[in-house]
């Protein structure tokens, strides 16, 4: 039953990357931001360690309430024109991070590695193409819940905890960090 949920936990922060990805506006930020927190901690909590689910849970649930806050364009923003490269990009990351989750690491569980994994590229692949700041801090929440747990997989509990709240606290940092002020002159759009 454990790897199931783990299993789930792995699909949840997937699909929360997936919509980090796709997303170009507040709600879509947020709502991704959580599902890549309830994914990783789900994941967590199936492997037996319940404070750093809890922390990760707790770092993700508040980066995306400040992040929502802080996201100026209303709305989901999900699916805009131009967006087919980034749903193909969302599949073969994922299939990606099975193979390497599965084939190639060694730490941890399988379904921690490739949740790790998935997470980490997705919230890497929108914080290097993309010029919306909100965006990029976003994903960068995401990629740090990720190191958060990547951590946890190869070291004892106590070093488990820290690692899982350090990337709760970069989330949340950099979720909360203001955007800076368009140049003056600079072409918009």
């Amino acid at each position: 039953m454990t790897g199931v949920l783990a299993l789930m936990g792995a699909l949840v922060a997937w699909f929360g990357a997936s919509i980090l990805v796709l997303a170009d506006a507040r709600r879509g930020f947020a709502f991704g931001l959580l599902l890549v927190a309830a994914g990783l901690s789900l994941e967590r909590l199936a492997e037996g360690g319940w404070q750093p689910a809890l922390l990760l849970a707790a770092g993700g649930l508040t980066a995306a309430l400040v992040g929502f806050r802080r996201t100026p364009r209303q709305g989901w923003g999900l699916l805009g024109p131009g967006s087919t490269p980034r749903v193909i990009l969302c599949l073969v990351f994922g299939a990606g991070a099975v193979w390497l989750g599965t084939a190639l690491l060694t730490i941890g569980s399988w379904q921690g590695r490739t949740a790790v994994a998935a997470v980490a590229a997705l919230g890497a692949a929108r914080l290097l193409t993309t010029d919306d700041q909100r965006a990029g801090l976003t994903a960068g929440a995401a990629v740090a819940l990720a190191c958060g747990l990547a951590a946890g997989l190869v070291n004892s509990s106590e070093a488990e905890t820290a690692a899982a709240l350090a990337g709760a606290l970069a989330a949340v940092t950099l979720c909360a960090m203001p955007s800076l002020p368009e140049a003056a002159g600079a072409p918009s759009g």
